[in-house]
């Protein structure tokens, strides 16, 4: 059990709004706590009580965001071609800090672990409920094959576009 008064939802959405606006604003590295406390009209030691430091405190806000997305629902199964055109779409809006998380998370083993946890793996059970028909091995190739071409194309800055959603379906198609 937590010590302490309990996390105030309103302070917390609106730190979590603060770090998203920020952060695509500024620019992930120009952010500091004292800036999205500022803005979120909370203290600074509050951002410390409930977060360990920016990158999991921005990796919440843009969780958040991500799971608020509209997605492709109804009593279909959604297919893998919009599955992969609205991940695209949302990896692309967020592109540069999901760059600065990942570049991160590379010298920060919490951070690394909450990204996996918080966005990595939701994408790939996102791509893995449209490859039900395939056996659990090729799917599982599928998935990182997928997730493998979307990074690097984030990583590099290169566009998550119409046309490379068609060259990666063309890929996994041989799978």
């Amino acid at each position: 059990m937590r010590a302490g008064r309990p996390r105030d939802e309103g302070v917390r959405r609106a730190i979590l709004v603060a770090a998203q606006e920020l952060v695509l604003e500024r620019g992930y590295a120009a952010v500091t706590m004292g800036d999205v406390a500022k803005r979120a009209g909370a203290g600074k030691q509050t951002l410390y009580r409930w977060w360990p430091g920016k990158g999991a405190l921005v990796l919440d806000a843009f969780s958040e965001w991500v799971s608020q997305a509209p997605r492709l629902r109804g009593p279909r199964r959604p297919s893998l071609s919009s599955t992969l055109v609205e991940l695209c779409r949302g990896a692309s809006e967020a592109a540069p800090v999901l760059r600065a998380l990942m570049a991160e998370a590379q010298f920060d083993e919490d951070l690394h672990r909450r990204l996996i946890a918080q966005l990595v793996r939701p994408r790939g059970d996102e791509l893995r409920a449209c490859l039900v028909d395939r056996r659990p091995a090729d799917r599982e190739l599928v998935v990182n094959v997928l997730s493998g071409l979307v990074w690097q194309r984030l990583m590099l800055n290169e566009p998550l576009d119409a046309r490379f959603v068609r060259f990666a379906l063309r890929v996994v198609e041989r799978i």
